[in-house]
């Protein structure tokens, strides 16, 4: 077993280490010192310790060993997996047949992560002992308490099951997706933005060539914590392991990724978007980046294609841009949908493994938190927006998801508390001033 070898190589060290400090007293021929007579008994203590968790480690296996031959003899056969573990050793996980046959997962890559998933749910945040006992036996580190209190207490999250929240948050997310997402190592960080370029000169013969250089900003990221609680039923069915991998981390990506969206595009800087300032708010100081329709399109339905053709001519081709359409589908199909309709039919196309909508030959990214209303609206902004995310905003990703649980929030209804939560930061930093246009152009609806 994995964890009964690395505990065994522990022993190995400390008797090494025993013989070392004895070794000097034999040779001379002499008793132990009292410095080496502590030292021998504190090794001693804990290569105790280490034996006795070796010793409970062999009596939950053979449990392990006896409930899968009890399961053998009643459920399908179970099929070894070879699979390279946390120890890195070969190992074979237990996998049953059932499982492998499972097909549209959400966010999971296989079955077999989302089985590996299953069981730490279960074990961390539902307390069930079997399959702790299963994660041991195959080497998964499962209990990184944070709190005092193992009902209450934290779990940070297994690279399976962190994965799956990740694929599904940025599925569901669309700022996260497509802004620039910087790492962060500590609660602050400093994140370079390009300001200005190199400037080139006419040069005459024997003149000396002006330099220039390029110039450079700081984006200032804070990371803030954001929370997401959801109830589960503590009433689980043998065969419900996979189903609740993906319902915890469905319901947790899908929380995060609204909120990241909320922030990101709607954020004012008030404590609802937990002091960000989005999109929406950043465009409107920045008015040389806002486009205004014209006078009288004042619904989705009355917008034309100048309104869009607008957007387009105003936004910098600065090298490397990617521009893209952000709107809400209410928006898009009473908008581009009609007007692509008009002029011959939506077209869609294969974008980064997606498909995806496209509207005067650029994509179209659906933002459900964005504007929705179809009625008239004058003086209404960010209805629509054009540009490059990725040079407009930067997210700064402090740390991944950690869960943590309880069994007494829900208490009358059977149910348990399942929370998420991660630390992050949004900067709207480029989307120009008062003067001249940025990496992202906003539409406003006129004001009559």
């Amino acid at each position: 077993m994995p964890r009964i070898k690395e505990l065994g190589k522990k022993l190995d060290v400390l008797a090494d280490q025993i013989d070392a400090v004895m070794k000097p007293a034999e040779t001379e021929e002499r008793d132990l010192t009292v410095e080496e007579t502590t030292k021998i008994e504190e090794l001693e203590k804990q290569a105790d310790e280490i034996q006795a968790a070796m010793e409970k480690q062999r009596k939950a296996d053979d449990i392990m060993r006896r409930q899968i031959e009890r399961r053998k003899s009643t459920n399908e056969p179970i099929i070894e997996i070879p699979r390279l573990g946390l120890h890195q050793e070969s190992r074979s996980l237990d996998i049953p047949a059932h499982i492998l046959r499972m097909k549209n997962l959400r966010g999971f890559s296989s079955p077999e992560d989302a089985f590996i998933s299953g069981h730490w749910c279960l074990a961390t945040l539902f307390g069930r002992q079997e399959s702790r006992l299963w994660l041991d036996r195959n080497g998964f580190e499962h209990l990184t308490q944070i709190g005092s209190d193992n009902v209450k207490g934290g779990y940070l999250v297994p690279e399976q099951f962190n994965a799956a929240i990740i694929d599904l948050r940025e599925q569901y997310g669309t700022f996260r997706r497509k802004a620039d997402v910087a790492p962060m190592a500590s609660d602050t960080a400093t994140w370079p933005k390009r300001l200005t370029g190199l400037t080139v000169y006419w040069v005459g013969e024997e003149t000396a060539i002006t330099a220039s250089d390029m110039t450079y900003g700081q984006v200032q990221l804070n990371a803030r914590k954001l929370a997401a609680l959801c109830k589960i039923s503590s009433d689980l069915a043998e065969d419900a392991i996979v189903d609740i991998s993906q319902r915890v981390a469905t319901e947790i990506a899908y929380a995060f990724a609204v909120k990241e969206d909320q922030c990101g595009f709607l954020g004012t800087g008030a404590s609802t978007y937990g002091g960000i300032v989005g999109l929406i708010s950043a465009c409107t100081t920045a008015t040389a980046t806002t486009v205004t329709a014209a006078t009288g399109n004042t619904a989705f339905s009355t917008l034309d294609l100048a309104d869009f053709e607008a957007m387009v001519g105003k936004l910098p081709e600065y090298p490397g841009i990617r521009a893209e359409w952000y709107i809400s589908k209410a928006g898009w199909a009473a908008s581009m949908m009609r007007l692509a309709d008009a002029g011959g039919g939506v077209t869609a196309a294969e974008i980064e493994g997606r498909r995806q909508l496209m509207f005067l030959g650029f994509p179209v990214n659906l933002v459900q938190c964005m504007n929705t209303t179809l009625t008239a609206q004058t003086s209404a902004y960010g209805i629509a927006y054009f540009g490059d995310l990725a040079m407009a905003a930067t997210l700064g990703d402090r740390r991944g998801i950690r869960m943590e649980s309880s069994t007494e929030r829900y208490f009358e209804y059977d149910q348990l508390a399942v929370k998420g939560t991660e630390r992050f930061d949004i900067v709207v930093h480029s989307v120009g001033d008062t003067s001249n246009a940025g990496a992202m152009v906003m539409l406003a609806m006129p004001g009559s």
